[in-house]
Formats: C-alpha cells, sequence, structure tokens
C-alpha cells in the first residue's frame, strides 16, 4: 500500500475587470431617433482594485493491492475578499450603478475518485473508474447585505449567508380549479391605475408570502439552487486482445434549471405559437390542471417568474463511447495501426423538459443554470485510423 499526501496553500488574483472600468467616459445616446447625444456612460473608480483569493487545497491518494485499486481524496477552501460588485451608485449622478469593490464569498468543496482493475487477465481486461465533486458556494459578506439581478425576465439574488444566484421570485400551489376557491382566497394585484384586480379560476394560485393579500414583489423568494449537489463520471474500459471498448457516463444530481423557453412558449400571453402544454389549460369551473387559462395581455401575470419555470436539472449521460482496434502489422517503417470509431452525447436520461439540462446563459456565476434556448449539444460521430512510424 502507497499513501500519498498533498497540502498546498497560494493567494491568487482576479483581473477580470471590464474595459475602462476605472475611468468615466461619454457614450452616445439617440435622441427622439433624430439627433445624437452624449451621456455619463460610467462613473470613474480609481479605487477599483483586484479581487484576492486564499486557496487552501489538501489531499492524498491511496494505491492498494499492487495498484489494482486506486483511491484519491481532495478538499478545498478557497475564500476570496474584495469582491467585484455592482453598487447602487449616487442618485445625483444619473447612474444606476458603480463597480466597487466589497465582500466576501467563500467555496469549499471535495472530489474524490476511485479506480479499480477489476479483470486483469490474459485477454481480458476491464478498468473502472469513478468520479465525484461536491462544492458549496457561500457569500460571507456583502455591503448591501443582497443583490437581486435581472436576467431573461426572472431574478437571481445574491444575500449575505447563502450562495450566489440563487433564482428568486414566486412560489405557486397551482392553479384556481373552482371560483369557490379563487374567493376563499382572495388574492389580488394592483394595477398600473392604482385600483385592484382579484384572482379567478383558472389563475395561479401564488404565495402570498406577506399575507396582506397582494401578490406583489414582497411575496417574492428563493424558488431553485442552480448549484447541483453531486457531479461526476463513470469511466470504462475493456480490452480483449486487439479490440478496445471506452464508455463514459457523466451525471449531475440536485440542480435546478430555468426553461425561459417554456416561459416564453406556454405563456399563453401573446399571439405567437405556443407549445402543446398549452392544450392543457384551465379551460371550464372544476377543471383540475396545472397550466392556467390564455388570457391576453396576461393582466394577472400567470405567466410571471415563478417555481412554474424552475425544473430540476439532473441528468445522466452516456456522454462518450470509442472502440477501436489494433491491426496485428508492423515493419521497419510502421510500428502499428489502430483503427478506430468515437461517437459523443449519446443520450440523456432527466426528466427536465428542454432540450438539454447542462445548460448556462453565460460563463458568469450569475448566468449558471438558465436555459434561453441555445442549440444543444448535438451528437457527434469520429471515425479515422493511426499509424505510429
Amino acid at each position: 500500500m502507497r499513501i500519498i499526501p498533498h497540502l498546498s496553500y497560494g493567494l491568487t488574483g482576479n483581473d477580470d475587470l471590464p474595459g475602462m472600468s476605472t475611468n468615466s467616459y461619454l457614450s452616445g445616446v439617440s435622441l427622439f431617433s433624430n439627433a445624437t447625444g452624449l451621456r455619463l456612460g460610467s462613473l470613474a473608480n480609481e479605487e477599483l482594485k483586484w479581487e484576492t483569493t486564499r486557496k487552501l487545497n489538501a489531499g492524498l491518494s491511496l494505491h492498494l493491492l499492487n495498484d489494482r485499486l486506486t483511491v484519491a481524496f481532495d478538499y478545498f477552501l478557497h475564500n476570496t475578499s474584495d469582491l467585484i460588485t455592482l453598487q447602487n451608485a449616487p442618485v445625483e449622478s444619473g447612474q444606476q450603478y458603480i463597480l466597487k469593490n466589497g465582500g466576501k464569498l467563500q467555496n469549499q468543496g471535495f472530489e474524490t475518485a476511485v479506480g479499480v482493475k477489476a479483470v486483469n487477465l490474459k485477454d481480458f481486461s476491464w478498468q473502472t473508474d469513478l468520479g465525484i465533486s461536491h462544492y458549496v458556494n457561500k457569500v460571507k459578506e456583502l455591503p448591501a447585505g443582497s443583490i437581486i439581478t435581472d436576467v431573461l425576465g426572472g431574478q437571481v439574488i445574491t444575500q449575505e449567508g447563502s450562495p450566489a444566484g440563487l433564482f428568486y421570485g414566486y412560489k405557486s400551489k397551482g392553479v384556481f380549479a373552482t371560483t369557490a376557491e379563487a374567493q376563499a382566497a382572495n388574492l389580488k394585484v394592483q394595477n398600473s391605475d392604482a385600483s385592484y384586480s382579484t384572482f379567478a379560476a383558472g389563475d395561479i394560485w401564488f404565495d402570498d408570502l406577506n399575507g396582506d393579500g397582494i401578490i406583489d414583489t414582497q411575496d417574492r423568494q428563493v424558488i431553485g439552487d442552480p448549484n447541483p449537489d453531486l457531479t461526476g463520471s463513470w469511466s470504462n474500459r475493456f480490452t480483449y486482445k486487439r479490440l478496445t471498448l471506452g464508455v463514459q457516463f457523466t451525471f449531475s444530481l440536485g440542480g435546478d434549471v430555468y426553461n425561459y423557453q417554456r416561459q416564453q412558449l406556454e405563456s399563453m400571453s401573446g399571439v405567437w405559437n405556443q407549445t402543446n402544454a398549452a392544450r392543457n389549460r384551465w379551460k371550464s369551473e372544476g377543471q383540475q390542471t396545472s397550466v392556467p387559462r390564455a388570457t391576453y395581455g396576461d393582466p394577472m401575470g400567470n405567466s410571471r417568474f415563478s417555481d412554474r419555470w424552475i425544473e430540476d436539472g439532473s441528468y445522466l449521460k452516456l456522454a462518450n463511447v470509442s472502440l477501436s482496434y489494433d491491426v496485428p502489422y508492423s515493419n521497419q517503417y510502421i510500428q502499428g495501426i489502430t483503427v478506430w470509431a468515437a461517437a459523443t452525447n449519446l443520450y440523456t436520461w432527466t426528466r427536465y423538459l428542454g432540450v438539454d439540462p447542462e445548460v448556462s446563459y453565460q460563463s458568469g456565476t450569475l448566468y449558471q443554470g438558465i436555459d434561453n434556448g441555445l442549440l444543444a449539444r448535438g451528437r457527434s460521430f469520429y471515425m479515422g485510423v493511426k499509424i505510429n512510424l
């Protein structure tokens, strides 16, 4: 048995600042579509500096049974200070936000891997490897306590004591099936003219968080977390004489996804085409369904950002399959020939209703788990010949 420990600690900086972020500048603006003028485009902040991340990594690897069994475990703890955040700018500046340093963020988790040479015979062998990782992201400190960011008609909240970028919207209890049920709840929305409209049969039954009988922004709460509980992969390599088969699965458990495509294609508030889910919409008194009535303009806000559009993004994916054959040929110029074929992204097992649950709107922390309709990864097939000279 061999035990190999390792430990490291270091400091890194983040210089990924937007261009001109420390300077004031003027930007062009169209005036009534007749003229172009200039206005203040950014506030100067000469004190803006890099974020600093202190990284602790520790782990060990075990080699057992003459390397037939290998186990590796790694733990990491990363603390970031001087977070670069968009903070509210002074009202008199005419700007909504300014980039400032402030806040602390912590990331910690582990990665573990197990490799087993399950079979090692003369003509047949089987190597299997399983890797699992888990991380926890937590905001330790923010100047304003919390920040709400608008993304594709929804909101994500970053607040002290929670992961960054949680989905922040309305929770629902289903659809009012009857008029009596709606009247008993007695929920209202306030219109633009300060009058009130009452929810009726066929409307979404939203959770009145503060109990005032009015569904508004005060009733928003955390409705999803895009961070998965576990991610990992399982790889297998089978060899029979000169033939080798490789199979790899990847998986994710527990991360939520905001299905923006469904929000657009099942809102039933406009004149554009909708998905087949609209056929299950509420149509008559007493009907039990999870799809509200169709109302042009959506005056009650049934399609607002709510847990109706948040889905479980867990999946198991057949990520890669490869097959190769070593041709028994060699001479003084050629040492060997291998014929191979491979396929990627073959199949995904998931309850997610979109094309692919493995999505993110952008690469930033606040845009994870948001499906805006980007083309999914297609299946790919390859064939080739490798000649060793």
